[in-house]
């Protein structure tokens, strides 16, 4: 079901914006998997993310090739209708999600140029994208400048209905027929069909040194979502009625990001600090702040501890289930996805990274130049906030978004191995 794509955010979600500068492929395998555990606030079930993922780089002076496989398996429960008693009727669900990806990287002695592309398919998901990007170091190497793009072609399942009114539409249920049309995209009519959507992304970074052991990156992000973005399972109820939700067909986002990272010699230790700053049409606005360090120890590891704040503001139609209930929705839009409520929470993690290198012509397990073993765990502490009055009558009120006893809301934890060779 789509609940895979949307919640792909959760994992992805826990590191700031990537770097737009082309990867540049080398002999190396990757393997990693991750773990995603979360407990839903108010009792209302949960949800478990196993993300495995294989990246094999091949690379020569010039070009480079890279191609990578990654899997979700999400299984979970959520609530069949956002209402003030979503905690009575949380339904389970399960999917699995395959995604395949390839690119090719040039490299010159101060410049990188590469291109990719990826498909990725779930039961009721479709989605292929091409991408490029560009690096360039001015002279003196001191400043690097990056460039990317990509655009997505995308296709969702969704119900077929027809020419219903908004409060009138129904949502798809696990039992409708989308996963045996999902490679063509075709409809079933009177039951399902289904819709583009049109994900354009931009990127710009400037890294500079700013000495021998610090560096600044600036990054600027842009993206324009284009095409069908409610989920087609979900309902809201809204005054006597649960239609599906309904959001708007357009979501225009931009972020801009800081990262300082310096080296302390003396330490043999260094410190990264960042922030962020987002903002999109629909009215969510969000501000990230980060401080991590890092720790050499001996000549084979190194220890990496991380902490982040992140708040955000609601969209401009969200409202709290109780609101939906008694005073209908704001305008036509209406939803009950977290992503756009008001929420602050906190992470604390850390990465452990065991390396070995070859020595006196020995490889390591008798194949490779360089082999990295890294364990990664990551806390997340969330607060859902009242995205209305939070004076107003609490009675009744859909506390799944407002409270939690939880000392814990959710966990990552991420076992990796990558050998260059």
């Amino acid at each position: 079901m789509q609940l895979t794509a949307r919640h792909a955010w959760l994992v992805g979600a826990l590191a700031l914006v990537a770097g737009a500068a082309p990867a540049r492929a080398e002999d190396a395998v990757e393997l990693t998997t991750t773990w995603y555990q979360e407990q839903r606030q108010g009792g209302l079930g949960g949800l478990t993310v196993i993300h495995p993922q294989l990246d094999i780089g091949l690379g020569g002076e010039t070009v480079g090739v890279d191609v990578g496989y990654s899997a979700d398996a999400v299984t979970g429960a959520t609530a069949a209708v956002y209402s003030s008693d979503a905690v009575s009727s949380a339904t389970t669900f399960s999917d699995l999600r395959h995604d395949g990806r390839l690119g090719l990287s040039f490299s010159g002695k101060r410049a990188q140029f590469g291109v990719g592309g990826a498909v990725a398919a779930e039961r009721d998901y479709l989605s292929i994208s091409v991408s490029g990007g560009a690096a360039i170091d001015l002279p003196g190497k001191n400043t690097n400048v990056a460039l990317s793009y990509s655009h997505a072609f995308d296709e969702v399942c969704d119900k077929d209905n027809a020419m219903l009114g908004i409060f009138e539409r129904r949502p798809l249920t696990g039992f409708d027929a989308c996963a045996k049309n999902v490679v063509l995209g075709e409809d079933t009519p009177g039951t399902t069909v289904w819709r583009d959507i049109s994900i354009d992304t931009a990127q710009a970074t400037v890294t500079q040194n700013l000495s021998p052991t610090a560096n600044l990156q600036l990054a600027l992000f842009g993206q324009i979502v284009d095409g069908f973005q409610s989920n087609p399972y979900r309902r809201v109820r809204v005054g006597s009625n649960e239609p599906q939700e309904h959001i708007p067909a357009t979501r225009a986002r931009l972020a801009v990001s800081a990262r300082l990272n310096r080296f302390f010699p003396a330490l043999r230790g260094a410190v990264h600090v960042s922030a962020r700053y987002y903002s999109d049409t629909w009215g969510v606005n969000s501000g990230t702040g980060e401080l991590a360090w890092s720790q050499y120890a001996g000549s084979s590891l190194l220890l990496r501890l991380r902490a982040r704040v992140y708040q955000q503001s609601a969209a401009t139609f969200f409202k709290d289930a109780f609101f939906y209930e008694t005073e209908s929705a704001a305008g036509e839009y209406f939803t009950g996805d977290r992503e756009l409520a008001p929420v602050r929470n906190v992470l604390v993690g850390g990465k452990l990274t065991i390396l070995t290198a070859a020595e006196d012509d020995r490889d390591v397990w008798g194949l490779f130049d360089k082999v990295s073993v890294n364990l990664k765990a990551d806390v997340l502490l969330l607060s859902e906030l009242a995205a209305d009055d939070p004076d107003a009558n609490l009675v009744g009120r859909d506390r799944q978004f407002l409270s939690s006893d939880q000392l814990v809301d959710s966990f990552v934890l991420q076992l990796g191995v990558l050998a260059a060779y």
